[in-house]
């Protein structure tokens, strides 16, 4: 349920602002919204809050002010957007020029890690997103749909946040790629050709050391922009192809555990066994296993 507070109004701002209680499903289950709106600044004014289990989007939409955070205050101006961990505490005001900001807070299981994340991959506390058209509208769907009678409306809303998180992943990479002068369009190629051949030669026995060498780059450069790039590194990401292939093997073939470790670059099967497990959580026996009888289950049922 919601509660509406529909142009509230005091002598420093006008807002309209929807406070919403999601379902206990919602809240144990799926990311959920605490409040969105909107608010235009009547005159100067500062907001602070702390030990909010919450994280915050702001965005500027006109106007200027201040987000001051951990210490540090930023400056933002129209178009500038800010994503705050509100457990740390924060304060927000506008300047002079008095701004307009559009909104949301929310929360989940999940939200520590996701943003933990975002952060560990670059994103400022304020940034510039290359449009913000794509935020604002993400907002105003998110206070349509809280305002709302559908009786879907929680996993609706779980749908426009997983959106949003997924936006500001997306603004990691563009962030990335446009750190310094260093990271020229040249070398994201090069980062390409090395997951390109990582593609085509999991099975050999691949290194960061051997991959740097065959492409003439110094290993710590190529494991960084791997990363900034792919957000995995080149160890995880040769396993993935490993498993991967793996896992195709053991459901459409016949060959035997150790054959298929050893094609997939795993020459001992106990270890092949280890790393299979620990990834999917059940051994390749087992997994194929699985699989296959689902396979048998289903044309037995077509025969019919």
């Amino acid at each position: 349920m919601c509660s509406n507070t529909n142009l509230f109004a005091n002598s420093y701002i006008s807002s309209s602002r929807i406070i919403y209680t999601p379902s206990s499903f919602a809240r144990t289950s799926l990311l959920h919204l605490q409040e969105t709106g909107t608010l235009q600044a009547v005159r100067p004014h500062v907001s602070s809050r702390q030990n909010l289990q919450s994280y915050l989007l702001l965005v500027v939409t006109s106007g200027s002010g201040y987000v001051e955070y951990e210490g540090t205050r930023y400056e933002l101006k129209a178009g500038d957007l800010a994503l705050i961990d509100c457990s740390k505490g924060y304060s927000q005001s506008s300047s002079e020029d008095l701004w307009s900001l559009k909104w949301c807070h929310w929360n989940g299981n999940n939200m520590p890690a996701m943003y933990n994340k975002i952060i560990e991959r670059g994103l400022s506390l304020v940034f510039h997103p290359e449009n913000s058209n794509v935020y604002t509208s993400l907002l105003d769907d998110l206070y349509k749909t809280a305002s709302s009678d559908s009786f879907v409306r929680n996993a609706l809303i779980n749908e426009l946040l997983t959106r949003l998180v997924t936006e500001l992943m997306k603004e990691t990479v563009y962030e990335e790629e446009n750190l310094s002068e260093s990271n020229t369009e040249l070398e994201k190629i090069d980062v390409a050709e090395i997951k390109a051949y990582i593609d085509q030669n999991f099975a050999s026995k691949l290194s960061l050391e051997s991959i740097a060498d065959r492409f003439y780059f110094n290993k710590n450069y190529v494991a960084r922009n791997f990363k900034e790039i792919y957000g995995t590194s080149i160890g995880s990401y040769i396993q993935i192809a490993r498993i991967g292939k793996a896992k195709e093997l053991l459901r459409f073939s016949n060959k035997t555990v150790e054959a298929i470790g050893s094609e997939c670059g795993y020459d001992d099967k106990n270890y092949f066994s280890r790393v299979f497990k620990k990834v999917e959580g059940c051994s390749p026996s087992e997994f194929r296993k699985l699989w296959t009888s689902r396979s048998y289950r289903a044309e037995k049922s077509n025969r019919k």
